[in-house]
């Protein structure tokens, strides 16, 4: 029996959609293994409250120092001071592992992001938080060629971006991207949130009160969830 080149053309495409498939399938199947241990819809919640209050969380493996449950219980009980002590600790005890991490995956900003960081271990958080809130927009450039401070239809441009990756079982991480937080409000929209720390008044000059440790460790969280997103999604 002879087949025609196009015949063959319609196996190989075959064949390749169904590789695609499978391998599609493989992926969803570990991403819902990756995250099963997690009430995704708690999480989504909480993540997104965290933001409210300037901290992001930027693991959420089943051994993550971060404990869903103790930061709904401080939101809850509205102790913002328990919520920022917390955090603190946690993102101080990790403040160098997350410089590597960023140095070595965007090499090309190895000078700027080394620059933000011993800012911040000099005391100079007015720079370091200035210098972190381009990068965010920087890194979100470079993976997705769209940016977090950019809006589109309202809500950060990398949000489209994301969503077309179609990865549905992780979607709940992207809590804090699909609704708006302090750090990327329009300033007539800030005082719904129960911080005023915001990226446009600190750029624009009229926020002059930002510059302390926990601003920068706050700006510092923001920049580790959106390489975690970043990665995640650009990986799958």
């Amino acid at each position: 029996m002879k087949y025609s080149v196009n015949n063959n053309n319609d196996l190989k495409e075959g064949y390749e959609s169904l590789v695609k498939s499978i391998t599609r399938l493989h992926e969803v199947n570990r991403l819902f293994a990756q995250y099963s241990h997690l009430n995704t819809e708690k999480v989504a919640m909480v993540i997104y409250k965290t933001a409210t209050y300037g901290w992001y969380i930027d693991d959420f493996s089943k051994n993550s120092g971060i404990n869903i449950n103790t930061c709904l219980k401080h939101i809850y009980n509205n102790l913002p001071e328990k919520l920022d002590a917390y955090f603190t600790d946690y993102y101080k005890g990790k403040i160098e592992k997350i410089r590597k991490r960023l140095v070595e995956k965007y090499s090309s900003r190895k000078e700027i992001l080394n620059e933000a960081f011993e800012s911040y271990n000099k005391g100079y958080y007015c720079a370091s938080i200035c210098i972190l809130l381009t990068q965010i927009d920087g890194i979100c450039n470079d993976i997705l060629e769209a940016k977090f401070f950019v809006n589109k239809n309202y809500l950060p441009q990398i949000k489209e971006k994301l969503e077309n990756k179609n990865l549905k079982y992780s979607d709940f991480i992207l809590s804090p991207i699909f609704k708006k937080a302090s750090i990327n409000s329009w300033e007539k929209e800030i005082e719904k949130f129960p911080i005023r720390l915001n990226r446009h008044e600190i750029i624009h000059g009229v926020d002059i009160n930002y510059g302390n440790e926990k601003n920068s460790l706050k700006v510092i969280s923001m920049i580790s969830y959106i390489d975690f997103v970043l990665s995640h999604y650009n990986s799958n």
